[in-house]
């Protein structure tokens, strides 16, 4: 690790990266003159730092960063006393072990994090005796302090002071999928006079909502007035309801609860969503928290409990139904799938693929279920799945999470997927989920019956066999991400240092990423990589005419950037939004093709099954159905934008109306492809 520390100190990348984001924080040229007027002279003459006059801001960090290189050098070269050598670098760049943790969980990013957390501290020291009476130098210090202040997250439970006047009960259920661990959370949830359960999807909000106010949460347990509370939707059945079902980034840690279940908990190492899980387990203020979720996490949620000064109590829970891998593969064979059997692939192309051969080779009808479906249209092909109205599942690792399915058998197509650069093995995790899905208990009949889990390719058994068997790997840190009011604080100090107004936000995502300092034995920095993104679609189409905390809700929006008419009718809304404009759907969308397929559709569907015949109904095709999801996306995210800017997003009644209608034109697509590939097997005599 000292070798690799030295060896990026040297980076060229590195020096560019300290001299870029460093003199961004415009601490001041006259400032670090001084400073460097003020080291000692053997120091300087280490660095080899000349008396240059007229140098930059950025010239002037490069050769300070070069005295600080020089004065760390030794904790660095010592690797023949290695015990020494720690001892040293300890004293420089903070606890080693922190800085270890840190780069087992986010690589070398890591060390840059490391190192410019050192320099600064280094700074910070050299300013102050440097100070005197010069006021540029007292200025700069100020502004060096206040902003790494703000950034010091290394005692996140301490931002929750309600939470913190409450010594919590927390009960960790925990277990494999289909184990029951979610029941008794729900339970006491049920009988609380207030609560909240907190899950991971609207799916699982919505369907947690719907059994509490039907009273189906337990028997002998009645009906419960339920509010529900999710980005996109917000249904309210009793103003006075005492419980509330929401997705995790809708908990509100300034309301009192009696009882909090907090669903999925392994979502909490997740770099782009966990961190409204670690908000969630630090700062919901509730007398008693059930968490559930699987056993990876036992060790953190004690370690975060401690932290709290709660109380924690596991609860272990086995399968509740047998689960077994099949004595052989498919053979690559899709003939040999059956009624009730579930084949699962990682992309749309595939599962179309899929469904295609399956009605091909064995005559029965395929539901489908995959991320880019809305929630809704999700639910119907489960009911249809389950009710026997069609006879096998095709769906992606969808259905690891919010869909009770009747699942016999799982079928792995593959155990592998695309990541977006390159195809990936599932993780064991992934593949316990979704093989857990098989044999679901209550599902088919008293009890239920077991499952089976099988691979298409023989090949692959050997690892699926090995993925079950593995025991499951602890969950070592929690990710956390800094809230609002920080990074306002943060792009204020920035910005207005450098009197140009707020900080640009893919600015501030790179200072958030390299200032902050987070506990590494516990904690990891949130990827701000799809924000990001999304930050410079709202920089560039705002030009300057938002708020810093409007920008910071854009950039937090819900959209899928590898859906580009999503991401178009995005940037239209924000230019519509900045200028002050009422924002019309329609008018955001024009061009992008979504409202037309989705009018051209139901006038289809004006004409039920005649509607799937002729030329007309050709258009029931793949493509109209990309065009459907990309549009009920685009719904979905007014929806969603329509709650934080009510007045800009006013016309929520016209979309929700329209959303209802995309939905069912996404079923009736869905249902006119399985007819007309129906009638085309039938006319080639492949079917009966």
């Amino acid at each position: 690790m000292l070798h690799m520390l030295r060896r990026h100190l040297e980076d060229k990348d590195y020096l560019t990266t300290v001299r870029k984001r460093t003199s961004g924080f415009q601490l001041g040229q006259a400032a670090l003159e001084e400073t460097l007027a003020a080291l000692p002279a053997a120091l300087r003459d280490a660095a080899n730092v000349r008396r240059v006059h007229g140098r930059s801001t950025e010239e002037c960090v490069a050769q300070l960063h070069r005295c600080w290189v020089a004065d760390v050098g030794d904790a660095l070269e010592s690797p023949k006393e290695y015990g020494k050598a720690q001892v040293r670098a300890s004293a420089r760049f903070g606890v080693l072990q922190e800085l270890v943790g840190g780069y087992e969980a986010h690589g070398k990013v890591a060390l840059t994090q490391a190192c410019m957390s050192a320099f600064l501290t280094w700074l910070e020291a050299q300013l102050q005796r440097a100070v005197g009476g010069d006021g540029a130098v007292r200025a700069a210090l100020e502004q060096l302090v206040t902003l790494r202040s703000v950034m010091d997250l290394r005692a996140p439970e301490l931002a929750y002071p309600m939470a913190r006047t409450l010594t919590r009960q927390i009960h960790l259920h925990v277990g494999p999928t289909n184990s029951g661990k979610t029941h008794g959370a729900l339970t006491a949830l049920a009988r609380a006079r207030t609560g909240i359960y907190a899950g991971p999807l609207r799916l699982l909000a919505h369907e947690v909502w719907e059994r509490l106010n039907e009273g189906t949460v337990s028997p002998g347990i009645p009906p419960r007035a339920c509010n529900l509370k999710t980005g996109e939707e917000v249904r309210v059945v009793d103003p006075q309801a005492g419980l509330v079902s929401c997705t995790v980034e809708m908990v509100d840690p300034t309301t009192a609860y009696d009882v909090a279940v907090i669903d999925e908990i392994q979502m909490i190492g997740d770099l782009q969503r966990g961190g409204a899980w670690t908000q969630a387990v630090l700062g919901v203020t509730a007398k008693e928290i059930h968490i559930c979720g699987e056993a990876s996490v036992v060790g953190l949620m004690r370690e975060l409990g401690r932290l709290c000064g709660d109380e924690v109590h596991v609860h272990e829970y086995k399968r509740l139904t047998a689960l077994e891998v099949g004595a052989e593969s498919l053979g690559g064979d899709v003939g040999r799938v059956r009624r009730g059997d579930c084949v699962v692939a990682f992309s749309r192309t595939g599962i179309f693929r899929l469904k295609q051969e399956i009605e091909a080779r064995t005559g029965l009808r395929c539901a489908v279920a995959y991320g880019a479906l809305p929630p809704e249209t999700k639910s119907e092909q489960a009911r249809k799945f389950n009710s026997g109205e069609l006879d096998v599942m095709v769906a992606s690792d969808a259905i690891g999470m919010g869909l009770n399915l009747r699942i016999r058998r799982v079928i792995f197509d593959t155990l592998s997927k695309w990541d977006g650069e390159r195809m990936v093995p599932l993780s064991v995790s992934q593949i316990k989920q979704i093989a857990g899905r098989a044999g679901r208990y209550g599902t088919q009949g008293e009890g239920g019956a077991g499952g089976e889990v099988v691979t298409k390719e023989e090949g692959e058994m050997a690892a699926l066999r090995a993925a079950l068997e593995e025991p499951v790997r602890g969950i070592r840190r929690a990710v956390l991400e800094p809230r609002s009011e920080e990074m306002s604080m943060v792009s204020y100090l920035l910005g207005d240092a450098a009197g140009r107004g707020a900080r640009g936000l893919e600015e501030l995502y790179v200072d958030m990423g390299l200032l902050a300092r987070v506990r590494t034995d516990l904690f990891m920095l949130a990827d701000f990589e799809g924000q990001s993104e999304l930050a410079r679609i709202v920089e560039y189409r705002s030009r300057g005419r938002l708020t810093q905390e409007e920008k910071e809700t854009w950039t937090n929006a819900p959209v899928n950037t590898r859906d580009e008419r999503v991401v178009a009718w995005m940037g239209n809304a924000v230019e519509e939004y900045a200028r002050g404009a009422l924002v019309e759907f329609e008018k955001c969308a024009e061009g992008l093709g979504t409202v037309e397929a989705e009018e051209e559709v139901a006038g289809l569907m004006a004409r039920g099954k005649e509607g799937y015949m002729g030329v007309e109904g050709a258009v029931l095709n793949i493509n109209t159905l990309m065009l459907l999801e990309s549009h009920h996306r685009a719904l979905t995210l007014y929806m969603w934008l329509s709650y934080r800017f009510p007045v800009g997003f006013c016309y929520e009644e016209g979309v929700l109306e329209r959303k209802r209608r995309t939905e069912g034109a996404i079923e009736y697509c869905l249902e006119g492809m399985r007819e007309q590939r129906a009638r085309r097997l039938a006319l080639l005599g492949r079917v009966e």
